[in-house]
């Protein structure tokens, strides 16, 4: 497992393909908070997107029965992605300054070399 940092002035273009690649795939937000240990927020759900902007990231689901979820994260610091064996994304992690950190995972990996450049 690698992990690699995206900088800031990359995290939308880098939303913006994920949003396109996973549209509808599944996917989950994990949280892991050193108080309570690691909590599943939404587990194998469709993902619609996920968007940034100053007020911070959020992680837009529709489950099967076609409510919609949000998962909020104000204010964030770094941004990880997770690459497993060969160099397929396997998750996204969100660190913020207020919250817990949260963990995006694929169901369905891709090749990370599908995103947009994440350090330049």
């Amino acid at each position: 497992m690698q992990t690699h940092e995206i900088a800031p002035q990359k995290w939308q273009s880098t939303f913006d393909s994920l949003s396109r690649i996973y549209d509808g795939a599944n996917a989950s937000v994990e949280i892991l908070d050193p108080e309570i240990g690691a909590q599943m927020e939404v587990e194998d759900q469709p993902l619609r997107g996920i968007s940034y902007d100053t007020s911070g990231i959020e992680i837009h689901f529709t489950t099967r029965d076609g409510r919609h979820l949000v998962h909020i994260i104000p204010h964030p610091k770094q941004v990880m992605i997770e690459e497993g064996e060969g160099g397929l994304l396997a998750a996204l992690q969100i660190e913020s300054s207020d919250d817990p950190r949260a963990i995006l995972r694929f169901r369905s990996p891709v090749a990370s070399k599908l995103l947009p450049s994440a350090s330049e």
